[in-house]
C-alpha cells in the first residue's frame, strides 16, 4: 500500500496534480520526502518540471530541500540545469543551499553571476562540485567536458546557453568563457540551446563562431541534429544554412 502511495505522489508532482498531491499529503504527510528512481524525490520532480505551487506544497509538508538524487543533485541544482527559475526562486526563498557562477547562469541570474565574477579573484570552486559517479560515466562525462576539466566559467557559459540566457552567455564569453565549452553528453551551448528551441541563443552562437561541425558524444551527432531531434526544425534549417549546405543527419 505504501509503495503505491509512493508511486502515486512521484506521479501527482510530476504531472503538477495539486488536488492529488494536498490529498496524500494530507494523510501521509512523510510522502513529501519519498523517493524513486535514481533517488528523485517529489520536490525534485516539482524542480524539474516548474511546478512552483507543487514545490510550495512540498516544503509546506516537510520536504527536505537538500535531499540528493543518486548524481548527487540537489533540487536546487536541477532546477538550474533545466531552467527552472520559479522553482529555484521558492527553493532560494526557503534557505536552499548551494549558490554558486554555474547555478547562477543556468537560471539566467545576471546580478549573481556578476557578484560571483567580480567578488573573487579566481572562480575556481564556484562550479557543481565533481562526484565519484561522474567519472565512471563516460558517455555523460567525457574528459574533455568543462565539468571534468575544472572549467567553471564554461560549465557556467554552456548552461546558460542551454536554459536560453543570452545576456548571461554573452557576459561570460566577453570574460573568457570558451564559445564551444562541453556539458553533458559533450554537448555544446550550440547543441543544448538547439535542442531546446532557444532561438535567439542560438543565433548569438553562431555570430559568435560555434562550431557547427562538432559532434557529441553520446550521439555523435551535430547541433543541427540536435534541433531536429528537439523538433525545432526551423532552427536546423537556420543552423544548416551557414553549415553551407551540409546534410542533417536523423
Amino acid at each position: 500500500m505504501q509503495e503505491t502511495k509512493t508511486l502515486e505522489m512521484l506521479d501527482a508532482a510530476e504531472h503538477g496534480d495539486t488536488k492529488r498531491l494536498a490529498e496524500l499529503l494530507d494523510g501521509s504527510p512523510d510522502l513529501a520526502n519519498t523517493s524513486g528512481e535514481y533517488n528523485k524525490t517529489p520536490l525534485h520532480w516539482a524542480a524539474e518540471k516548474n511546478l512552483p505551487e507543487i514545490a510550495r506544497m512540498l516544503i509546506a509538508a516537510g520536504a527536505d530541500i537538500e535531499q540528493v538524487t543518486t548524481w548527487g543533485s540537489t533540487p536546487l541544482e536541477w532546477a538550474a540545469v533545466m531552467g527552472s527559475a520559479a522553482v529555484a526562486d521558492i527553493l532560494l526563498e526557503h534557505g536552499a543551499s548551494g549558490m554558486n557562477l554555474v547555478i547562477a547562469a543556468g537560471l539566467g541570474r545576471l546580478s549573481d553571476v556578476h557578484r560571483f565574477c567580480e567578488q573573487h579573484e579566481s572562480v575556481d570552486g564556484l562550479g557543481i562540485p565533481k562526484r565519484a559517479n561522474d567519472v565512471n560515466d563516460a558517455k555523460g562525462w567525457p574528459p574533455d567536458t568543462a565539468h571534468m576539466k575544472g572549467d567553471v566559467l564554461g560549465e557556467a557559459f554552456q548552461l546558460a546557453c542551454r536554459n536560453g540566457h543570452v545576456e548571461v552567455a554573452d557576459y561570460l564569453l566577453g570574460r573568457g568563457a570558451e564559445v564551444d565549452a562541453k556539458g553533458y553528453f559533450g554537448g555544446t551551448g550550440l547543441h543544448w540551446a538547439a535542442i531546446n528551441g532557444h532561438r535567439q541563443t542560438v543565433e548569438f552562437l553562431l555570430d559568435r563562431g560555434a562550431d557547427l561541425t562538432l559532434k557529441d558524444h553520446g550521439f555523435k551527432s551535430t547541433p543541427a541534429s540536435w534541433a531536429v531531434e528537439g523538433g525545432h526544425d526551423e532552427i536546423a534549417i537556420l543552423i544548416k544554412s551557414r553549415e553551407g549546405g551540409i546534410e542533417i543527419e536523423r
